[in-house]
């Protein structure tokens, strides 16, 4: 599944921006022109009669919207409403971040009395008295002390008479922020989301403030970096094994982070002869939001049953996206420019001429007999590539909700849009059988729901098969 936010500090393009329209409206109009270009999710929608009417109904709204939006800066609510008609879960809208040169305090005397810096809002507080209360908050509840790790530090607090509004306010005072400096101001959504908007100007950023909806769980605000300083680094183990009973071995894999695919094989192989000595296995994918498809590899020998139908990708070919693909630093794509430069234009082709559609492998194991596999709407990414193919296998039963619907485009490509501030994160792949689940997700065999015991559910299902085998 992909990274909501990153910081990096890029070069801001200071002669275009002084030539070119830098208003909300140009930049919304140069987004959804680059993605009605480019983006093969858009071209399921432009071949969908119905689709396209209610896509290009919800588009005059918004755009109608960015006519009238003067502040810049809040223009990404509108591109992140935009990508999301698309129904593509990998691609967005990034921020293009640059930060003043503030390295003596003569640079940072004048700019903290700038304009700029000087209109966001400081109130009076008793840090002591924020910090003694504060520190009494359990990890999970919204209010607490949060940090950066290193200078910054912030506590979370509650609007008087607004239970859905919060505050986050600077409680140490470093070389650019006061004590009192209000630092994020977040409002709770209906779905138990945030809508964060960070004074990123208070730190000498092109940006006075950026704005994202996203979760915090677990004491952490990962898009910004931000979490309690109680906060452990890592939460625990990413993956447990344990016997249920006599007959079900249970296996929890929170995460197919590339970093952890060699780990998790050594891990296979400790527990190998255990999975083999019994008939019912339980896999838990619930809230892996995916990495490396190899990382879930070495176990599909005890899903197997039959040869593993492997989908196809293509690409939609746009001078754009050739563009990407030759200004690319992470692969070797000279054979793919090569050929979509000499495919029809606004059209898709195969990704590779020589793709692989099956997947053979000596045997499966005789155990386990049934496999239970779990999983919810945050199974995204890699963990969908997991169910895809275990569900081919005449062993498994998948029990819970949807997936999380990170599974039908892939290769993201990033352009900068005009004026320096955004970028455009679109894919450029499609897969043929994958992206009828995109945005949607995998349906299960078996619903349960959330506040159901699933493991214990999954053990009933095993019990009725028993009788079966």
């Amino acid at each position: 599944m992909k990274l909501l936010f990153s910081i990096s500090l890029l070069l801001t393009f200071q002669n275009m921006m002084m030539a070119q329209d830098c208003s909300c409206a140009a930049q919304f109009n140069f987004v959804t022109n680059y993605f009605e270009q480019n983006n093969p999710a858009f071209q399921k929608i432009k071949n969908d009669p119905a689709g396209y009417t209610i896509y290009k109904a919800d588009l005059k709204k918004l755009r109608t919207e960015a006519n009238k939006k003067k502040d810049t800066d809040l223009c990404i609510r509108l591109l992140d409403k935009y990508v999301t008609l698309l129904k593509d879960h990998h691609s967005g809208i990034g921020f293009n971040l640059n930060r003043k040169d503030l390295g003596d305090s003569t640079k940072v005397a004048v700019f903290k009395s700038s304009a700029a810096y000087r209109q966001f809002k400081k109130i009076q507080v008793d840090t002591s008295e924020l910090y003694t209360r504060l520190n009494t908050k359990d990890i999970a509840d919204i209010e607490g002390i949060y940090s950066d790790g290193r200078s910054i530090v912030f506590g979370i607090v509650q609007k008087e008479n607004k239970p859905n509004q919060y505050i986050g306010v600077v409680l140490k005072t470093n070389k650019l922020l006061d004590a009192g400096h209000i630092l994020l101001e977040l409002t709770r959504q209906q779905d138990s989301s945030f809508d964060v908007s960070y004074n990123i100007g208070l730190l000498g950023f092109n940006f006075q403030r950026i704005i994202k909806n996203t979760t915090i769980e677990h004491g952490q605000i990962p898009f910004l970096g931000f979490s309690k300083g109680s906060v452990p680094s890592s939460q625990g183990k990413n993956y447990e094994f344990k016997e249920l009973n006599d007959s079900t071995n249970y296996l929890r894999l929170l995460s197919f982070d590339a970093r952890l695919t060699r780990e998790l094989d050594s891990f296979y192989l400790t527990i190998d002869q255990a999975i083999k000595s019994k008939p019912f296995l339980i896999i838990d994918i619930r809230n892996n939001g995916g990495g490396s498809e190899s990382s879930y590899f070495k176990l599909l020998p005890y899903a197997y049953t039959k040869p593993l139908q492997i989908d196809s990708a293509s690409v939609w070919v746009s001078p754009e996206n050739i563009k990407r693909y030759e200004e690319s630093t992470t692969g070797d794509y000279k054979d793919l420019v090569a050929r979509m430069k000499k495919a029809k234009p606004y059209s898709f082709i195969p990704q590779s001429e020589q793709a692989v559609t099956t997947w053979s492998m000596d045997s499966g194991t005789v155990y386990p007999k049934k496999i239970a596999l779990l999983f919810n709407r945050g199974t995204a990414s890699a963990g969908e590539g997991m169910i895809q193919y275990f569900i081919q296998s005449d062993k498994v039963i998948t029990i819970g909700e949807n997936s999380g619907g990170y599974i039908g485009y892939g290769n993201v490509m990033n352009a900068p849009v005009p004026c320096g501030k955004f970028t455009v994160q679109s894919t450029t792949t499609r897969y043929l059988q994958k992206s009828k689940y995109e945005f949607v997700g995998i349906a299960p065999m078996f619903r349960v729901k959330k506040t159901d015991d699933w493991i214990r559910f999954a053990q009933e299902v095993l019990s009725r098969e028993k009788r079966s085998l």
